[in-house]
């Protein structure tokens, strides 16, 4: 089976252009389910820590999550526009 291209498009539009869900909100979420931000049992806010080198500020945690997030995506839609008219049945074996 060839990969259809109007789906994949499809899937690429819902991930680059979120609709029914907010992406700060998901970030959010899936950074709370980690539970890596907790000090003394207490999660942290991601926007409220600051991620340093050698005691120096590098950068703010949120907007390093923002920018890789937005780099992560751009990597799956070209993952997803590689499988356009390729057979994809080596996929869907078990």
């Amino acid at each position: 089976m060839k990969a259809n291209k109007k789906t994949l498009a499809a899937v690429k539009r819902y991930i680059l252009e979120p609709e029914g869900y907010d992406m700060d909100e998901l970030i959010g979420g899936i950074i709370s389910e980690t539970g890596c931000l907790k000090v003394d049992d207490l999660l942290v806010d991601h926007d409220e820590c600051e991620i340093k080198w050698d005691g120096e500020p590098v950068c703010n945690l949120d907007d390093f999550v923002v920018v890789f997030t937005d780099k992560f995506i751009e990597h799956i839609c070209n993952v997803l526009d590689s499988f356009v008219d390729e057979d994809i049945d080596c996929y869907l074996e078990d």
